[in-house]
């Protein structure tokens, strides 16, 4: 989910290169909410992994995707790009069966990949010691491209804002006193413990009259719980069944604190102030992208992390409501975040 976020800001560039283009993006589907109903594209395809299918049949999804592949090569592309910011031989083969004359990916920096490096013809030199975002960037620039606005793009629904707004009204609950909390990582190094989440949520509570909204990943409701027990009176659990839901209760918060993930750059996508917790992950590639926003890292373990620590990051957002450089403004049906650098990454 954040590797297609973070390909947003250079879709954007591609799109003002070349106005007049057809331009379509193809990603897997468990990555869909992050480029659905994106302004700068034509068209999205999606194909599926063996691993996020029900019954994880390799040959299945072989299949499909050679059926995706076979819709692409009818479209006749001139250009194809491997978005990703390292060489990836199963991305650099969807580019080249699509059939584009010119394929522009990151050559291999591993001996054993060389025998795929033939997948692109327009090979580029690895960008080092870059944010995710400016390493795709790289990528259009090598063919001219130079870049637009560099904030993250992500569009979310009407009607998923109405359901945010729908439960906003239900609670009470004024926006600007909103503090949202993602607990879920899906790598076990960048995950924060619920009891420092619920310690978080109770100063925040108690001593700036805030209230907090939780939300969570699959198979993470138990979590959840226990902060809601922990806590009790000001936190609101609110389920998101996929991550446009998620994005339309972020893009209402005052601040956001999220382990490193899809989650933390879907809320810098919506333009909201974030906190992102980091373990194993280097903040310097992968932190929440934009200004006002705080990456933590302490050790190779999130939990290393002190609740003071993330308290203070949060007030100092909160309590600068003017300072943190972000515009909210949007075209009808976009989402878009600053345009802007990373935040520096706060070593500890």
């Amino acid at each position: 989910m954040g590797d297609v976020l973070c390909c947003t800001p250079t879709i954007r560039a591609l799109r003002r290169a070349f106005p007049r283009a057809y331009i379509a993006a193809l990603v897997v589907r468990y990555s869909q909410d992050a480029i659905t109903g994106n302004p700068d594209l034509d068209e999205v395809f999606m194909y599926e992994k063996a691993k996020h299918r029900p019954d994880r049949n390799r040959i299945i999804s072989l299949y499909k995707q050679f059926q995706v592949e076979r819709e692409l090569k009818k479209k006749r592309f001139d250009l194809a790009i491997g978005l990703r910011s390292t060489f990836s031989w199963s991305e650099a083969w969807l580019v080249y069966f699509a059939g584009a004359p010119f394929r522009v990916g990151y050559e291999p920096d591993r001996k054993k990949d060389w025998r795929f490096a033939f997948f692109y013809n327009l090979q580029v030199h690895p960008s080092l010691h870059e944010h995710e975002v400016e390493k795709t960037l790289h990528l259009a620039k090598s063919i001219g491209v130079p870049p637009a606005e560099k904030g993250l793009i992500v569009t979310i629904p009407e009607e998923e804002k109405k359901a945010a707004e729908s439960f906003l009204r239900e609670n009470a609950v004024d926006p600007q006193k909103l503090i949202g909390f993602h607990l879920s990582s899906r790598v076990p190094a960048n995950r924060w413990s619920p009891e420092k989440f619920s310690d978080l949520a109770t100063r925040l509570i108690r001593r700036d009259e805030k209230v907090v909204v939780l939300t969570w990943g699959p198979g993470d409701e138990n979590r959840a719980e226990e902060v809601h027990r922990r806590v009790g009176a000001g936190v609101y659990p609110f389920p998101t069944p996929h991550f446009k839901r998620l994005g339309a209760i972020q893009e209402r918060c005052r601040a956001f604190v999220s382990p490193d993930g899809g989650a933390m750059h879907f809320a810098t996508a919506v333009g909201t102030p974030t906190v992102g917790l980091f373990g194993k992950t280097n903040p310097q590639y992968w932190g929440p992208w934009g200004n006002g926003h705080v990456a933590l890292r302490r050790g190779g373990e999130a939990d290393f992390i002190s609740v003071d620590e993330v308290y203070q990051a949060v007030h100092q957002i909160i309590r600068k409501p003017n300072e943190n450089g972000f515009v909210k403004s949007r075209r009808p049906g976009e989402n878009r975040g600053p345009d802007s650098v990373p935040a520096k990454a706060e070593s500890h």
